[in-house]
């Protein structure tokens, strides 16, 4: 629905709203519990919020332009009785079989033939992951490690928080960038976007090591130390997901749904299955020992982004997929340009674009 240069804002914010929400949540939820309100309301504020929400989604407009040209062209056939009159094929409602095809076997040949996005999926699950890994693992280090209250510990994810406003830095590189092609007619290759993980990658295996290193039962620094260290851990958090997203949206572009679908997946899975054992695994190892697990997968990430600085571009384009959905895309965008230079009466200027 956006060019180039308008995704690196909304997958920014995307993602940016996402990790905010984890910083706040067992913030909010501490709070409402330990009130007069009791647990209860946890649910009850939940169920409000997202009922208003609901409702505001009823105001929304078709927004994807071939969706938009479809109807624009169906109504001036309809008017000038011209019935075969049409869009593209691959505009109409797709049969079962190719629905099959499409949203549900894609995604998995995507993610088993192609190896950037397999590696992008399950970086981008595990960092985001780890978020919720943290939401009872942090209880340990805090609250039995460094004696904190429960209100006094939950406040200690607002540096995850804190952690995204850095992340608009690299925004302001690649805002810089795509300007600099624009003006030189040159199109953005989906890897002049990979500059924010290259950073994020070793910014999260040192925010981890120093977690590591700075938390009973090793050390009896003061806190500080380690909240610190998620403000590291924060932004690289949010720098993964948004650069990787972005990359794999820019490289399979028409099929972005389906590219993204993967990493999508493992991230509910694994937000889900490591509350489950992150309390365990910090109880039986020691805090110390499980994070120098998660810093020294972190830091195997590190070697991957090496990997992808030489081969991204590379597999990018040995790909069909990639190759066809980028070429689709361009010519997409360029008629949306000719469009909006051209009057739209009743459709028929459209229908020349």
């Amino acid at each position: 629905m956006w060019d180039e240069k308008a995704r690196i804002t909304l997958i920014h914010a995307w993602i940016s709203s996402a990790e905010l929400g984890l910083a706040c949540g067992p913030l909010s939820a501490t709070y409402l519990a330990t009130s007069s309100l009791r647990w209860p309301w946890v649910f009850g504020i939940a169920a409000i919020i997202n009922g208003l929400l609901a409702i505001a989604s009823l105001g929304m407009h078709e927004s994807r332009p071939s969706k938009i040209l479809s109807e624009i062209v169906d109504e001036v056939a309809r008017k000038a009785s011209f019935e075969r009159l049409s869009t593209h094929s691959d505009q109409r409602l797709p049969t079962l079989a190719e629905f099959v095809q499409v949203s549900l076997t894609q995604p998995l040949r995507l993610f088993t033939k192609e190896p950037v996005l397999l590696a992008s999926s399950v970086m981008g699950a595990f960092v985001y992951g780890n978020l919720y890994l943290f939401t009872s693992a942090l209880t340990v280090v805090y609250d039995e490690g460094f004696g904190l209250t429960a209100r006094q510990a939950s406040l200690v994810f607002l540096a995850l928080g804190i952690g995204i406003i850095p992340t608009f830095l690299p925004r302001i590189y690649d805002y810089k960038l795509a300007n600099d092609r624009r003006r030189k007619g040159v199109p953005m290759e989906p890897e002049d976007k990979l500059f924010g993980f290259y950073v994020a990658a070793p910014v999260l295996a040192i925010g981890l090591w120093w977690f590591a290193v700075t938390v009973p039962p090793l050390t009896n620094l003061t806190p500080w130390a380690s909240i610190v260290s998620l403000l590291l851990i924060g932004y690289a958090t949010v720098e993964f997901d948004n650069v990787l997203s972005g990359y794999l949206t820019d490289t399979y572009m028409s099929s972005a749904a389906s590219a993204n679908a993967p990493m999508s997946f493992l991230r509910a899975v694994l937000s889900g299955v490591f509350p489950l054992f992150g309390e365990q695994m910090f109880h039986h190892l020691d805090s110390n020992h499980a994070l120098y697990i998660l810093a020294s997968l972190a830091t195997g990430f590190c070697l991957v982004a090496v990997w992808m600085w030489f081969n991204a571009k590379k597999l990018r384009r040995a790909s069909p997929c990639a190759e066809k959905t980028a070429l689709s895309a361009r010519s997409s965008e360029q008629a949306l340009v000719t469009k909006e230079a051209v009057p739209d009466d009743e459709g028929i200027e459209l229908l020349r674009v």
